[in-house]
């Protein structure tokens, strides 16, 4: 029963692995939860290019979202964190806490990473 409201919080991302420029990771699907909070658009972006239109250039928000997904794709492990962060969201919170899961579509390799983001204090929360 509760499966319905998971997935307002979930966002797919493709892995992109380019030699010459690095892992890249484009997102596919954000559940409505994730669209409302972020004030850019996401559908079929590219996380740092979202990140960068909303960050505080102080901030080293960019490099710890892309890197947490880095390394999800590089080990094939899951990666939880709970905690505040910098960016300016559309609504108040307390904590965003997030699971990245790996996804591959041969058994081995990182091809798609699944997260489930959850607002503490949100108001559909």
């Amino acid at each position: 029963m509760r499966v319905p409201h998971l997935l307002s919080h979930l966002v797919l991302v493709q892995v992109e692995r380019r030699p010459a420029e690095g892992m890249r990771f484009l997102v596919r699907v954000a559940g409505e939860s994730v669209l409302r909070a972020v004030p850019v658009p996401l559908m079929n972006r590219y996380i740092e290019s979202s990140v960068n239109l909303i960050k505080d250039t102080r901030d080293d928000s960019e490099p710890r979202i892309v890197d947490v997904r880095r390394l999800v794709a590089e080990t094939g492990c899951m990666q939880h964190w709970c905690g505040r962060v910098n960016i300016p969201f559309r609504f108040n919170f307390g904590d965003v806490e997030y699971a990245h899961c790996p996804l591959a579509e041969d058994g081995s390799t990182a091809d798609r990473i699944l997260s489930a983001l959850f607002y503490h204090g949100a108001p559909d929360t």
